[in-house]
């Protein structure tokens, strides 16, 4: 186990900066109810079959049980490490804690209890024995570790505070061509958000010219900062190398600093100290766990062999204290039983659809699944060839043991959903075509106003029409904007396009001309004013050249529409008694078949 200690340590920070700490093992405290409460056998009953406790438990351990086992290492070494330090941890601390924690929310402490547990799925006792507890002995005991400088204090200052800058980036992956679009920036630098979008290997700025929000100093990027923090607006830096990427910037425009009280500025220092105290207690936790780790004797039984025949029954010793497998069993299916039940359930219920219609699923149909899913987010080769390894790697986060589970838990669903509506799925002419219009076809490129209110829009659209230009227009946009990237961005937003779901956004874009400000647009439950810069031309104009890209994709998506109907029609139906969860329905199927057979009344 000493081998995950660095993993175990970052996992360790998160989990404190999150609240998320798992729970704590009690050994002796859960005996005594574990004796006196005899676990169900079965868990649920499915359209009349059984799920048995024993099933969960083993595809619970199978999935969850290395990493449940070290959670449970982890606080054990925590609780040895407070009785060594003469930490103790109170129920009135576990209290005052939770208060301090609603009190940011508005709320009562119960109430704060109350919303925690229905999120997490947790108990009261478990959220403040286990979670809290756990959280503030590792707070305690790295405590002396969490001193914040002066230095650190005025960065932040500074960062919050400070100048700003707001430029254009164009970003490309090759010295040459980084070389070819400067001299083409410096003979025209208003040229600069054109090349952008249509060189920039960066989607998200490339899409609003390559603009970007507001650059601040102390940002965690050293070199970024210098070179923008180097312009004047209207200037055009050179080219300097991002990791992998070269990039050129060009400044739009300066945000001075704010001008702050000497109060304003002793508040923002106080509020920052205790920010900054917070943050670092992650890093000191996990020196401090490393440091646990490192001097603590561990022995991971569950995953050797030859010392599990030994030990049979025993997953780890702990500083010479046994931790035993059916422990660590019980505490993956508190844990993580429920979820797991309502996975089994789902994969009962389309087991018993496929074998009703006669169908089965096949390796070949896995892989055939594991292929598109590959090739549709982009992992290929140079020969075009779907780079299955890395794909592999990144759906199992680097771990190839969790192969099986990737295929077991969402691939052979996947297939065995397909396979029961793929018969009544068709790509319309009709569908094609809008497929290419929204995919291919031109789009708007717009300045927005977003609003909340349609007063307030009302209000804003009257300055804009009685002055209709795109400066103005962004200038507004910075100021009344509710939506953070149109406001940051002094309204640039990608194109809009045909089709994309917003049929009245659409059509009013699609009516203007270069230079007009559209009306206010409802869209939900906010107000979009647009003012049209023009429209991109199509770079695919013969339909036949994409027709079978067009047709993959529109038969995916109208697959998974399918899929999800197919799916809740089979839940509504199915007869399912949960005994883990405490529920019951009795199903759809089951209450028409029962209205179809009682007798008709005779009502002459």
């Amino acid at each position: 186990m000493a081998h995950k200690a660095n993993r175990s340590a970052q996992r360790v920070a998160i989990l404190i900066a999150m609240f998320t700490l798992l729970p704590m093992l009690a050994v002796a405290q859960n005996a005594p109810q574990q004796a006196a409460h005899k676990p169900l056998e079965v868990l649920a009953v499915v359209n009349g079959q059984q799920v048995t406790r024993q099933q969960i438990a083993n595809e619970c351990m199978r999935r969850f049980g290395e990493d449940v086992l070290e959670s449970i290492v982890n606080k054990m070494l925590v609780l040895d490490q407070c009785q060594r330090n003469g930490i103790q941890i109170t129920e009135q601390d576990v209290n005052d804690d939770i208060v301090e924690k609603a009190k940011k929310f508005g709320m009562s402490g119960e109430r704060y209890v109350q919303l925690i547990c229905s999120r997490r799925h947790i108990t009261a006792s478990r959220l403040k024995n286990d979670i809290i507890w756990n959280e503030l002995a590792l707070r305690r005991l790295a405590a002396a570790r969490t001193q914040v400088s002066a230095d650190e204090i005025q960065q932040r200052l500074e960062f919050e505070f400070g100048q700003k800058i707001q430029v254009r980036q164009i970003t490309v992956d090759t010295e040459s061509k980084a070389q070819e679009l400067l001299a083409a920036v410096q003979a025209n630098p208003d040229d600069f958000g054109r090349l952008a979008k249509d060189h920039s290997i960066d989607p998200n700025s490339a899409s609003v010219r390559g603009l970007l929000p507001p650059i601040r100093r102390n940002s965690g990027l050293p070199e970024f900062e210098e070179v923008a923090f180097s312009l004047q607006p209207g200037q055009v830096s050179n080219i300097f190398k991002l990791g992998n990427t070269f990039v050129i910037l060009k400044c739009e425009r300066i945000f001075n600093e704010a001008e702050l009280t000497e109060e304003q500025v002793a508040e923002a220092k106080s509020r920052i100290q205790e920010e900054l105290s917070k943050e670092k207690l992650s890093d000191s936790a996990t020196e401090l766990f490393q440091q646990m780790q490192q001097n603590a004797e561990l022995v991971n039984v569950m995953n050797d062999p030859e010392r599990s025949k030994q030990m049979p029954g025993v997953a780890a010793i702990v500083n010479g204290q046994q931790v035993l497998k059916n422990q660590v069993g019980e505490e993956c299916i508190v844990r993580f039983g429920g979820n797991m039940l309502e996975t089994e359930i789902n994969r009962v219920m389309l087991m018993q659809q496929l074998e009703a219609n006669g169908m089965q699923v096949t390796q070949e149909d896995v892989n055939i699944e594991i292929d598109r899913a590959a090739e549709s987010l982009g992992y290929l080769k140079e020969d075009g060839t779907v780079d299955m390894a890395r794909w592999l790697a990144f759906v199992t986060g680097n771990e190839p043991d969790k192969i099986d589970f990737y295929i077991e838990d969402q691939v052979w669903p996947t297939v065995a959903l397909k396979k029961l509506v793929e018969a009544g799925v068709q790509v319309t002419e009709d569908d094609l075509e809008k497929g290419f219009e929204a995919n291919f076809g031109p789009r708007v490129e717009v300045l927005a106003i977003v609003a909340n209110d349609h007063r307030h829009a009302l209000k804003v659209w009257n300055m804009a029409s009685n002055n209709p230009q795109a400066e103005f227009f962004g200038q507004l946009a910075n100021q009344y904007s509710v939506e953070p990237a149109s406001k940051a961005n002094f309204g640039e937003v990608p194109p809009i396009q045909k089709h994309g779901g917003r049929p009245e956004l659409e059509e009013e874009a699609f009516s203007l001309q270069a230079g007009e400000i559209s009306k206010v647009v409802q869209v939900g439950d906010n107000w979009i004013i647009m003012y049209c810069l023009g429209r991109t031309q199509p770079r695919v104009t013969d339909f036949d050249a994409v027709r079978d890209e067009l047709d993959a994709n529109i038969r995916e998506k109208k697959l998974r529409l399918a899929m999800g109907k197919r799916f809740q029609a089979m839940r509504e139906d199915a007869q399912i008694d949960n005994f883990l969860a405490g529920t019951s329905q009795t199903g759809k199927a089951a209450v028409r078949a029962v209205k179809h057979s009682e007798p008709r009344q005779d009502l002459r």
